[in-house]
């Protein structure tokens, strides 16, 4: 796969989140779902955009570091902050496929254990973007589930696996022969 077409596939479920997030209330976006307040789609927002902030900064060092995000509650709290975000992570990729060839390498540098433990693997570019985009589509998955609380009605595929979706496919043609 091309950095293009890893970039375009992430382009588009970005899309697609930010379609679902536009539509929502403040208090959809901000509503905990769970007894300690954690899980709400605004956390899941603003994780995704930190994996992709840690990623695009990560190019010019050639070192990437997933668990050193910014954590920036703005993104989690406040939609309209949250689109801005993800509009700017849409432009960067669109220059990235502009300027990316499939040489570059870079370093992933993850904490194994919560002593601060570091390990680091040798990566790509494409790698990343498709560790992006399973990642983005895992969490746009639990928003799916968290829009459904409330009563609120997710796109149809929002959320599900390209693999699924062939998967899905499959079957329904099979079942019709």
């Amino acid at each position: 796969m091309s950095p293009q077409n890893a970039c375009q596939c992430n382009e588009q479920l970005l899309s697609e989140l930010i379609q679902v997030i536009k539509r929502l209330s403040s208090n959809n976006y901000q509503k905990p779902a769970t007894t300690d307040g954690r899980q709400t789609i605004g956390a899941h927002v603003r994780h995704i955009i930190e994996f992709y902030q840690c990623f695009l900064s990560g190019l010019d060092s050639r070192s990437i570091n997933y668990d050193n995000r910014n954590r920036d509650p703005e993104c989690e709290r406040n939609v309209s902050s949250a689109v801005d975000a993800l509009l700017i992570i849409k432009e960067r990729l669109v220059k990235l496929t502009k300027n990316t060839s499939n040489e570059i390498n870079l370093t992933l540098n993850a904490c194994t254990d919560t002593n601060g433990s570091v390990s680091t693997a040798e990566t790509s570019v494409v790698r990343e973007l498709l560790f992006l985009q399973c990642h983005t589509t895992h969490h746009m998955a639990i928003i799916n589930l968290l829009l459904q609380q409330p009563g609120l009605l997710p796109p149809k595929n929002f959320g599900v696996a390209t693999s699924t979706l062939i998967y899905q496919k499959q079957q329904e043609a099979s079942s019709e022969s």
